[in-house]
């Protein structure tokens, strides 16, 4: 058996902002300039930690760390931290050095701790006087000590936990706070922030006062933070997944200590086990609490009144929020009465007031650990309780009370009751996009059931795993629809056998898609055979889909409009508005963009009216590739009034998060990904792109992974990391082959062919090009975008050909047979042709022209490629037209308009590249784009020293330099050994190139330009 893992995070998460505070309080002192720091928080939030990783940098800048502690026993012990503080040197030290360094205050140090008598011999101990005098002493001779040793070595001293700290000692560290503002020591305090006493109070309004602090408050960690951890601690192995991640953050509040606590309580009480590889854990709703807590809450109520206790205990059992009317009730007490008790709660700190009838615990834990305190017949009793207040309040026309009634009936053991509230909480939560919360209620229904003797039908199991599917959890979904499939079957329930299937069908398409086809073209049959006209029309729409993503657009499109009949004539709206999203993406695959989007509009509309917000995100994600992508790179784009606010306001993505729905975030962020990256803005688009990866790798939804990994070679691509680049397209390409998609494997074939035909293999690129034809051949034949204009819709090649046809050109062009490459993309007419208006198509047919000499044709297709591309703003592709111009122009023998082209060019380039503070990813761009767009050669001396003076030649100014000495044409002649003629023709140039009229205007201008030199008496002057 393998031994269980260390639960100590080995990192410190999510703390690099008060990091950087820390450390530049270390950078300060390093200069001489002392300051305090202070760290406070919440128990075990972190401050320990984070004082160790500042001790740690410290020591790597040269500095001596002293660290001292308070505890809570030594507020009766003035002065404790301060023997950590000699002890700790002596320590690291030498006991010498120790001695030597706080021998000025060793007299002091002895009077207080006579067991330092050993270290300091020779101390004497002071006799009691005046008890301020003696502190004054004490004071000025522990800053004197710490002051010299600072004055070898930066000093960081450290003391943790002051709000357990003495007074004395208190005035201490202010006395000190005050001595260090030009010396090279880092004071840093730590203190409980819900344990600020009065005098911990007044240390820290005086330190306010002074401006002598900078304060560093930490808070809980986020839900991602705690999912970091969890990552951390377990290493390679999948953690149990989102749902557990939630449930723990909920319950520790990212309180990291917690964290840490509950997965050892966890793993001791078996509720968190490895199996299968993988980590698994048991529902979250009762815990072991862990001793830490306990001991916690036990210390706090040790102070309490019986009477406090007592409502404690009730309030616990009512929930970690609790309404005052609530507890008066079960206890019995008078508004007075239990007044008085709230108040002892909330001066203990166990209790806020949220408002002036509602109460909360302050903790998650606290309420669990005063919860576990109880009997299980005490609990029970309340709960039944409980459940009969919140009964007697239910009203069945709302929901306020039901996941409460739920809660409590089930606790209290009233399973009829719990499954029938569970269930309609459940289905509440979901159409409320609260798929957590409908898991926690559904697995109550299922239990109830199971404690009645029954079986969970296979409506409850669908609905059940519906929720694990929204938020990621595969093997749970897959579990649930499995099970809700076999109870239908054993109970002859057609329309549960029909759920079931479809169901199944819609989970697989994530991972397989053949398994997915099984499945939906089972639903299918078993709905015909119903004759159900609204089950049949949504098999139907399952089956047209599951062509489409075969790219088999035109066999689906038969199954959704039929659908779509039956929905418009039954007046489903909800029906409709899915059927016609799906016909939008069949066009979408077709390469039919502008029709998609006409169709996305609309589905847009009706998903609003219906609220339906998983719909809305799909769809605007997927409007907005249908746009001017690298998705619809390789065809007509459509035009969209909703893109820029797609885009800029990220809402497909927002939508997404705000109901849960992982799966759709990630879909959301890898498509706007592959937008902004068509664009240009890199920074975005590989945020994006990197965000959506790791979901779907936490949620092992390989088709996420595909789409995400595609968005991250292609922004390599564009800045010539061609490594990184065919890592993640070969690693995308290879996820496809897995999915069986012929979509993906098309898209990602395509994509990594434009890699490899872009790195110069040209073999390899068709290599892939010729398997992916292979794996999924060309319904229509198509290998070429040169389709006639009379063909027919259904012999028009799909986007997914489309994009293999393109890339199949760019490696004839790598391989430098430009008859091949302009065979694919045609010579048609530039604005009539199929190929129309698609830049990147453009821009292969004029490069492909430019290597047949073809200088004019060249030229005219560019120009099209270039206002396409400025109108779909994509930049990436402007500055490679630009390049492509400027070899044209070299062709056509003009040279000035070709360094135009290549310094344009190298702007646009060098302008989407410098946000991108990518090292790795830009290590090789500026010596790819000087071969793409070579720079302006360097000038030599006499071409710099002519653009510098006007334009004039080195004989224009020197004869320019003789006229501002005085001299004539016949002496100027003389003087540079040459004829008069000669010199009036440099003297016509130069007026002509400076704009004069005068020879005197001449002289003044070589004088201003420091050209002349008088004369010597051989009449020479040089410059």
């Amino acid at each position: 058996m393998l031994p269980e893992p260390s639960v100590v995070c080995p990192v410190l998460i999510g703390r690099d902002a008060p990091l950087s505070a820390a450390f530049h309080t270390l950078d300060r002192a390093r200069e001489s300039h002392g300051s305090t720091l202070l760290v406070s928080g919440d128990a075990g939030i972190g401050k320990s930690r984070l004082i160790r990783a500042t001790v740690a940098r410290g020591r790597e800048l040269g500095f001596v760390a002293l660290e001292g502690a308070c505890f809570e026993a030594d507020r009766a012990q003035p002065y404790a931290p301060l023997l950590d503080l000699v002890r700790g040197l002596a320590t690291t030290t030498s006991p010498a050095l120790a001695a030597h360094y706080f021998s000025p205050a060793a007299d002091a140090l002895v009077t207080l701790f006579p067991e330092l008598r050993s270290l300091f011999p020779a101390a004497i101990a002071r006799d009691a006087r005046d008890p301020e005098e003696d502190r004054r002493l004490l004071f000025h001779d522990v800053s004197e000590a710490l002051l010299a040793l600072s004055a070898v070595q930066p000093l960081l001293m450290v003391i943790e936990d002051v709000h357990w700290s003495d007074e004395a000692t208190l005035d201490l560290l202010l006395h000190l706070s005050r001595r260090i503002g030009s010396a090279p020591i880092a004071l840093v305090l730590t203190f409980r922030s819900d344990e600020v006493e009065s005098r911990l109070a007044r240390l820290l309004a005086d330190l306010d006062r002074a401006r002598g602090a900078a304060e560093v408050l930490l808070r809980p960690l986020g839900e991602s933070d705690v999912a970091e951890m969890l990552q951390v601690i377990f290493g390679s192995m999948p953690t149990p997944g989102p749902s557990f991640v939630a449930a723990l953050y909920a319950l520790t509040e990212g309180n990291p200590f917690f964290v840490e606590e509950m997965l050892k309580a966890l793993l001791v009480s078996g509720d968190l086990v490895r199996s299968d590889g993988a980590w698994r854990a048991s529902p979250l709703e009762h815990v072991h609490v862990p001793r830490t807590a306990t001991e916690a809450v036990a210390r706090r109520l040790a102070g309490l009144s019986d009477g406090a206790r007592a409502v404690a205990s009730v309030a616990a059992v009512a929930g970690r929020r609790f309404d005052f009317a609530m507890v008066q009730a079960l206890t019995g007490r008078d508004e007075a009465g239990l007044l008085v008790l709230m108040k002892e709660l909330v001066a203990a700190q166990l209790v806020v007031e949220e408002s002036a009838d509602r109460f909360a615990f302050r903790h998650a834990l606290t309420r669990e650990a005063m919860r576990a305190r109880l009997l299980t017949r005490e609990r029970a009793a309340l709960h039944r309780a409980i459940a009969a207040l919140l009964g007697q309040q239910f009203d069945p026309a709302t929901h306020e009370v039901e996941d409460a009634l739920a809660y409590h009936a089930f606790e209290a053991g009233q399973w009829e009751v719990a499954r029938t509230y569970a269930r309609r909480a459940a289905e509440h939560a979901l159409t409320l996009s609260a798929p957590r919360e409908a898991l926690q209620q559904f697995d109550r229904a299922v239990v109830a059931t199971e404690r009645l003797g029954a079986q969970p039908d296979a409506d409850l199991l669908i609905a059940r795993g519906r929720a694990h599917e929204i938020v990621g959890a595969f093997p749970q979904a897959h579990d649930d629809f499995t099970a809700a499939l076999e109870a239908a079957r054993a109970a002859g329930e057609r329309r549960g056998v029909w759920g079931a299937q479809l169901a199944l069908g819609m989970l697989w398409a994530a991972r397989d898609y053949e398994r997915a086809g099984e499945h939906r073209r089972a639903a299918l049959t078993v709905a015909r055979a119903i004759g159900d006209p609204a089950l049949i029309a949504r098999s139907l729409n399952r089956v047209g889909n599951w062509h489409v993503n075969r790219e088999e657009p035109h066999a689906g499109l038969p199954y959704h409009d039929e659908a779509l009949a039956i929905f418009e004539a039954g007046g489903d709206a909800r029906g409709v508005a899915e059927t016609v999203d799906l016909v939008a993406m069949t066009h979408h695959i077709a390469g039919a963009q502008a029709t998609a989007g006409m169709h996305y509009e609309r589905s847009i509309k009706l998903f609003r009216a219906l609220d339906d917000r998983r719909g809305l995100s799909n769809a605007l994600s997927v409007l907005a590739v249908s746009g001017p992508s690298h998705h619809a790179s390789a065809g007509t784009v459509h035009e969209s009034v909703h893109l820029a606010d797609i885009l800029d306001e990220e809402r497909p993505i927002r939508i997404a998060m705000d109901i849960g729905w992982r799966a759709g975030e990630a879909f959301a962020r890898a498509m706007l990904a592959d937008c902004l990256a068509w664009r240009g803005d890199y920074p975005r688009a590989l945020a994006l792109a990197r965000e959506s990866l790791a979901i779907a790798e936490e949620l092992q939804h390989l088709e996420w992974q595909c789409a995400a990994r595609r968005a991250l070679g292609l922004i390599a691509l564009d800045v010539f990391a061609h490594a990184e680049a065919l890592r993640q397209l070969e690693a995308a390409h290879d996820i496809a082959r897995r999915l069986a998609s012929a979509t993906w494997t098309r898209w990602t074939g395509a994509t990594l062919a434009t890699g490899l035909a872009r790195s110069g293999d040209a073999a390899g690129a068709r290599a892939v090009l010729d398997e992916v034809q292979r794996l999924v051949p060309s319904t229509a034949g198509v290998a070429s975008l040169a389709v006639s204009p009379d063909a027919t819709r259904a012999a028009l090649p799909t986007l997914g050909e489309r994009a293999l046809a393109l890339a199949r050109g760019l490696a004839a062009l790598a391989a430098g047979d430009w008859e091949a490459a302009l065979a694919v993309v045609g010579e048609g007419d530039v604005e009539q042709d199929t190929a129309g208006g698609i830049p990147c198509v453009l821009l292969v047919r004029a490069q492909a022209l430019t290597g047949l000499a073809r200088w004019a044709d060249a030229h005219a297709t560019l120009g099209a490629a270039r206002r396409e591309a400025e109108r779909q703003g994509a930049r990436p592709l402007a500055w490679r037209i630009e390049a492509a111009q400027g070899r044209v122009h070299l062709g056509l023998r003009r040279r000035v308009e070709a360094r135009r082209a290549f310094d344009a060019a190298r702007a646009l380039a060098q302008a989407l590249a410098e946000p991108l503070n990518e090292p790795a990813l830009l290590d090789r761009f500026e010596i790819a784009l000087a071969r793409e767009a070579p720079a302006s050669p360097s000038r030599s001396k006499a071409q710099t020293a002519k653009a510098a003076h006007g334009g004039l030649t080195k004989r224009e100014r020197d004869a320019a330099a003789l006229i501002a000495d005085g001299l004539s044409n016949r002496a100027i002649a003389r003087s540079l050994g040459i004829g008069e003629r000669t010199v009036e023709g440099y003297v016509a140039a130069a007026l002509a190139k400076l704009g004069f009229s005068s020879r005197a205007q001449i002289a003044v201008w070589a004088s201003e330009q420091g050209l002349t030199v008088r004369a010597s008496s051989t009449g020479r002057s040089r410059r």
